[in-house]
């Protein structure tokens, strides 16, 4: 049965936004591009998924599925190529962890944090009292030179990057004889007031760099921010919740090694075609927190994920000969090549327009085929997924294109949801003439066939 809703449920300003009561746990650290935690509690229930089942997010991202999977006793897996985000859902999933040990700990690195600050000149902070000058001179902490090439320039200010040092460097020291999951849930709440307060960038939609802050009060921030992480793991634990199981697997979604059967439904997101670098988003987390140090460890988180913007894509990509037997994918490319000729783009970037889109749907379909034999036969999957217009203004209907790479691959379109609608690029025909496109993000739901 084809089950079509064309109309957007609430304002397109609003039905994005996390709601209050949904930001325990999920508020520790949300990736910008995020979709909401009731998208998912929409087709969990909508799927009649139960405490029974076993829910998959594919491209997990920092663990929105997961999150809400685990809130309503619902076991979940997730997956994701980049580590940063890897390490986000499974502290957001991991809720064994000993409150006393960590409370503990924090104070001790608090201690150790201002105490190394004061020792490099850098004196507590409140946070109406940022009056240092950014060319202060301070000595000791630093970015070697190959974090510093990879860090966004004008994302830190000297003296903010120096705090985030100093605290990160207190909690490796405060947690060399803890867990693994102790020390991620602590670097977890730095990544957050790096993202939330820190640095100077800031996304609506895209990343931008905002104006300087002189200095910042980054051990108070994480002091706040540690401190209400554990007071939501600890409303979590006396819930029950703890137990509910849910796992997180660093690892390609067009492999999904690892990835255990009898999944119950998908519910998920993956990268859009288009040209945004998902690495640069959460750049300056995964240059803080070690993540990638070099040139070499950010191309080789970038060859793991799913092919979708120029700056991921490699001379020995050949996810695009999945899809040659598709007319409607080939006549997209065509057009955005054809495109570009005319218009006289030759940058090595605009050559690469019309693969990025190959790659990606080519890419889908090895996703599409790794996950089908670890599907319960009549699972069913909710996609969320965006029409694009970044190459060249060619529509890019992902959401059309989809279903047909997907049919091929053992699965059936049983729906497609309009989530919203955004505004895109203006175009100009004419002076006189200028209107503003409008793109549609819709929910593609898939079964099992």
């Amino acid at each position: 049965m084809q089950l079509e809703n064309k109309q957007p449920q609430s304002r397109n300003g609003t039905i994005n936004l996390v709601q209050r009561d949904d930001l325990p746990v999920h508020g520790w650290y949300r990736f910008v591009l995020s979709y909401p935690p009731h998208l998912v509690r929409k087709y969990l229930e909508q799927f009649q998924v139960d405490e029974k089942g076993l829910v998959l997010d594919p491209f997990c991202g920092t663990g929105t599925t997961l999150v809400e999977a685990k809130k309503r006793r619902i076991s979940s897996l997730g997956c994701d190529a980049h580590p940063f985000a890897a390490m986000v859902s499974r502290v957001k999933t991991n809720w064994s962890l000993d409150l006393e040990d960590l409370a503990k700990r924090l104070k001790k690195i608090l201690r150790w944090a201002n105490a190394e600050a004061a020792r490099h000149n850098l004196e507590a902070l409140s946070l109406d009292a940022l009056m240092l000058q950014e060319n202060a001179q301070i000595n000791g902490y630093r970015l070697s030179e190959e974090e510093e090439k990879l860090l966004p320039t004008g994302f830190l200010s000297q003296r903010p990057l120096q705090r985030l040092l100093v605290v990160r460097n207190a909690i490796e020291r405060g947690t060399e004889d803890a867990s693994t999951g102790t020390r991620e849930f602590l670097l977890v709440a730095l990544a957050h007031v790096t993202a939330n307060g820190a640095g100077n960038f800031a996304f609506g939609p895209e990343i931008y760099r905002t104006k300087p802050k002189p200095d910042y009060d980054v051990a108070g921030h994480f002091a706040r921010q540690a401190d209400l992480m554990i007071r939501e793991l600890a409303q979590m634990q006396q819930s029950g919740l703890a137990t509910t199981p849910a796992a997180v697997h660093e690892t390609d979604a067009r492999e999904l090694t690892g990835v255990e059967n009898q999944i119950s439904a998908v519910i998920t997101s993956p990268p859009y075609p288009n040209e945004k670098d998902y690495t640069r988003t959460t750049r300056v987390e995964s240059i803080l927190l070690r993540i990638v140090s070099d040139r070499a460890s950010l191309r080789e988180v970038k060859s793991s994920m799913l092919r979708s913007n120029t700056r991921n894509i490699f001379v020995t990509d050949n996810d695009g000969e999945e899809v040659r037997e598709f007319e409607s994918i080939q006549k997209v490319c065509r057009e955005i090549e054809r495109r570009r000729i005319e218009l006289n783009k030759d940058s090595g970037f605009e050559k690469l327009y019309h693969k990025v889109v190959s790659h990606y749907f080519g890419g889908m379909r090895r996703h599409l085929r790794a996950l089908r034999p670890k599907l319960k036969r009549g699972a069913r999957l909710a996609y969320v997924v965006g029409d694009q217009l970044s190459f060249l203004m060619v529509p890019v209907a992902t959401a059309t294109l989809l279903p047909d790479v997907a049919e091929a691959e053992g699965f059936k379109k049983i729906g497609c949801d309009l989530w919203r609608e955004r505004v895109g690029t203006k175009v100009r025909n004419s002076i006189a003439n200028e209107r503003t496109v409008r793109v549609r993000e819709e929910i593609l739901l898939l079964q099992k066939g």
